[in-house]
């Protein structure tokens, strides 16, 4: 059963290959780690290793490509026996904290050496991104869960190597503003891979 899964996904990534190379489109899968900054880094100071990217671009011409990206962070802390205050309320106890962060956004990206196996880039998106943060506390949850105006800049390499495929390393800054949890930002480092190039 298991050489059977591997193989329809392999069959898969085969045929996606050749339908995203055809159709000048291009498409890639990443594993993210990301670091809070600001406030995020201040209610979460643990990283997270829990996260997901999928990227969709278009080849508007040769070093310019147009498309989408979506992905899903996972933070987590747990914070020692204290006494924490929100608003006019302290508790005491230990505390759970959670954050996800799902950024959907429009982007664009600057390929340096289009023609070359190696793919220096650059980009940029803008977007919405919707942060669920809970505090657990004993029996007691707080849960805020805004959307927020988002903004990505970017920047990574690409090494194509057999089929239209590539490796890719990148680093990412997603930042999310306004909101009742104000802004939040975290660094993201995403590995992954790209088909149609």
């Amino acid at each position: 059963m298991k050489r059977i899964i591997a193989l329809v996904i392999f069959c898969s990534f085969v045929s996606m290959n050749s339908v995203f190379s055809q159709a000048e489109n291009h498409f890639a899968i990443n594993y993210d780690m990301s670091f809070g900054t600001g406030d995020l880094g201040d209610y979460i100071s643990a990283g997270s290793f829990r996260g997901a990217s999928i990227q969709y671009r278009y080849a508007a011409t040769s070093n310019i490509l147009v498309g989408f990206d979506a992905a899903w962070n996972v933070f987590y802390e747990k914070k020692d026996y204290d006494s924490y205050t929100s608003g006019t309320i302290t508790l005491s106890g230990v505390q759970h904290r959670y954050q996800n962060q799902v950024p959907l956004l429009v982007c664009a990206d600057y390929l340096f050496t289009p023609d070359k196996d190696f793919q220096p880039y650059i980009g940029l998106g803008l977007g919405t991104m919707y942060s669920e943060r809970n505090t657990e506390m004993g029996i007691w949850v707080l849960e805020e869960n805004p959307w927020q105006f988002a903004l990505k800049p970017e920047a990574g390499i690409m090494y194509k190597f057999s089929y239209g495929s590539a490796f890719k390393l990148g680093v990412k800054y997603n930042t999310g503003f306004g909101g009742d949890l104000g802004t939040q930002g975290y660094v993201t480092v995403s590995v992954g891979f790209a088909w149609g190039f």
